[in-house]
Order: C-alpha cells, then structure tokens, then sequence
C-alpha cells in the first residue's frame, strides 16, 4: 500500500534524549545538515508525532541502552514498525552501546524497562523491538570511531534517498510517456507524415495525368 502524501521530512529518527540527546543523537543530526536531509527531532508526541512518522520517507531507530526507559520511544518504534508493513517504509535500525541481539531478546536494561510497561503496550512493544532487530541495520562496534560511523549512516540514507527519488520519477515516466520525450523525436514524426500526405497526393496527380494522356492518345486514333 503506496501512501499518496508529501513527505515532510526526509528522515524520522527515534533516540533516547538520556542517553544520546547531546552527543551521538546531536552529532548525527548536525550531519544531516551538512547533507541538506531534512530530519525530524521534535519531541512534542501524540497526533502530530503520528503524522510526522508516517510523513518521513525514512525511520532511523537509535537502539541504545535506555531507549526501553522510554515509554514515548517505545510507542514511536510500534507506529514506524506499523508504517514499515503497511506504507513499505524504509527503516534503518542503528545499535549504539547496545547490540542487535540484546534488543532482539530483550536482555538488560530493556528487559527491566519492559517489566514496568502498562500491560495493554507491554506485548507490542516486544514484538517491535524483536521485528526492528532482525532488520539489516548498522551496529558501532567497539573502538570505531563516531564521526566514521556516523558518515556512513548519512551516506547510506542519501543513496536510499537518491533511489527513492529515481523510483518517483520513473513511475511519473510511465504515468505520463509524453513527458520524457525528445521534442526532436516529436517533430520528426511530424515531418514524416506531412512527406507521405505529400507523396500520396503526388501519386494521384500523376495517375491522373496519365488517365488523359491515354484518352489523347485513343482520339488521336
């Protein structure tokens, strides 16, 4: 299912303020604006963060040690996962202090953080958490430097970015052939068919000319 709005922001991303607010967080969002890619980094909730998840044509989830302390991060990621399967929004998992397979099984402070969650958000909490996880997504290893891997996400979403917009533009090229036409191949049909209108209002002419030639020349006899 295609969704049939603008998008408002090139990027969505959901951080722990706690733990990544003034450094990886604040970092990456400076390179985002180095790049000219548009990034959510509101915190104001409800409705208005609802839209503006759906309205990003990425999600950047920064999986970090408290981002389960975080009831409204939790409620985030439920909602990017929902547009994820109904919208085919594309999702980038980054872990930060925290790897894929403690996110995945929920160990740590994640499993404490989840054990204090209302019981009606409780269960799609987890099964968000375990479906981001298992997606193909950048993890910070020990002793690699943050400013490389920080590039590396920018670069990956502006090539993601750069895809979606060739996609967009091929599927207007088929809504609409004409559009991408050379005018050049447009005039020379033209000029075709305005030779063969000639040619063919030629042919009658000479067809006539020779019916009275060879009326002339039976009366002549």
């Amino acid at each position: 299912m295609a969704r049939s709005f603008e998008s408002e922001y090139n990027v969505f991303v959901s951080f722990c303020e706690e733990d990544t607010r003034t450094s990886f967080a604040g970092h990456l969002f400076a390179a985002f604006d180095r790049k000219k890619i548009r990034a959510y980094r509101g915190e104001e909730g409800g409705t208005e963060l609802l839209k503006d998840i759906e309205t990003s044509n990425i999600a950047v989830v920064v999986f970090s040690k408290n981002y389960a302390t975080s009831h409204l991060c939790l409620d985030e990621l439920v909602k990017i996962m929902e547009c994820k399967r109904l919208f085919n929004q594309s999702v980038i998992p980054v872990f930060y202090d925290v790897s894929p397979s403690e996110v995945r099984r929920q160990k740590g402070n994640l499993s404490e953080a989840l054990l204090n969650g209302p019981e009606d958000k409780v269960n799609s909490w987890k099964v968000a958490l375990t479906d981001a996880a298992n997606l193909a997504g950048l993890h910070l290893k020990p002793y690699r430097p943050e400013p490389e891997f920080i590039e590396e996400i920018v670069e990956v979403i502006w090539k993601r970015l750069k895809g979606e917009s060739s996609t967009v533009q091929s599927r207007r090229q088929i809504d609409n052939p004409g559009a991408g036409e050379d005018s050049s191949i447009i005039i020379s049909q033209n000029d075709a068919s305005s030779v063969q209108n000639v040619i063919a209002e030629w042919s009658r002419s000479l067809f006539f000319f020779f019916l009275c030639q060879l009326a002339l020349y039976r009366l002549s006899y």
